[in-house]
């Protein structure tokens, strides 16, 4: 009897262990899952805080590159708001518009041809007022390109990650303009955002059946036609820097 006793005291002892251990298991399993929802909450609101950061700093910098071009600023600072990538292709264009023959200018884009026609037009007609980095300050003066910008109500500004952009104010959710995020600050994605700017001229040579360097032409013959001679096909040759 006395054995027996003893069983059923243990076998008490063992559900009561087992009753506890469970609860103290889903009392933890639930302080768990409320940590990582808490977790993933403050998780999901940093990365909006960044998004907002983001967008600010991407509005600053465009005014602040606006102001930057519209003074005349020096080239250390203008190539400051440019992505890497985009002062590279500058300089290969500058090397281009020395280089580049009739055959070649025929594989470019419009507004590559019409910087590089623009490029020997100056040269020529000695229009330089800086003595380097001429692409640089002739696509963000001489061509007018950004100026096709200005003359638009712009849109609101998007941030997405590392990437940045602003449409028309008519149509904000198509980029006319393109941003990449560079570690601490947004850079002016040039390279991407000259095609867009332009779309709306080269229709003109979709229609017409031009190359881009024949609307190269006629764009730069529709600025110059009543101040320079000679804004003809001469220009698609080397002239000898």
């Amino acid at each position: 009897m006395h054995i027996l006793k003893n069983k059923i005291v243990l076998a008490l002892l063992v559900s009561v262990f087992a009753f506890v251990a469970g609860c103290a298991g889903t009392s933890k399993d639930s302080s768990a899952v409320g940590e990582a929802t808490e977790t993933a909450a403050v998780r999901d609101a940093k990365v909006k805080a960044q998004e907002e950061d983001k967008l600010s700093m991407l509005e600053e910098m465009y005014d602040l590159f606006k102001g930057s071009v519209k003074n005349h600023a020096p080239s250390d600072v203008l190539l400051g708001f440019l992505t890497d990538s985009s002062e590279y292709w500058l300089d290969t264009l500058e090397s281009h518009a020395k280089s580049y023959d009739a055959a070649a200018i025929d594989t470019c884009q419009f507004y590559e041809a019409y910087a590089i026609v623009l490029y020997r037009l100056y040269e020529r007609e000695h229009l330089w007022e800086v003595s380097d980095y001429r692409m640089l300050y002739l696509l963000l003066y001489g061509t007018e390109f950004l100026d096709l910008v200005n003359r638009v109500n712009m849109g609101p500004f998007e941030v997405k990650n590392d990437r940045g952009s602003v449409g028309l104010a008519s149509s904000p959710k198509v980029p006319i303009m393109l941003f990449d995020w560079d570690d601490t600050k947004w850079k002016l994605n040039l390279i991407e955002t000259l095609p867009l700017i332009t779309k709306g001229i080269e229709a003109t040579a979709v229609k017409k059946n031009w190359t881009g360097a024949k609307l190269a032409l006629y764009w730069l013959d529709k600025k110059y036609h009543l101040q320079y001679s000679r804004l003809d096909e001469s220009l698609f040759e080397p002239i000898g820097f």
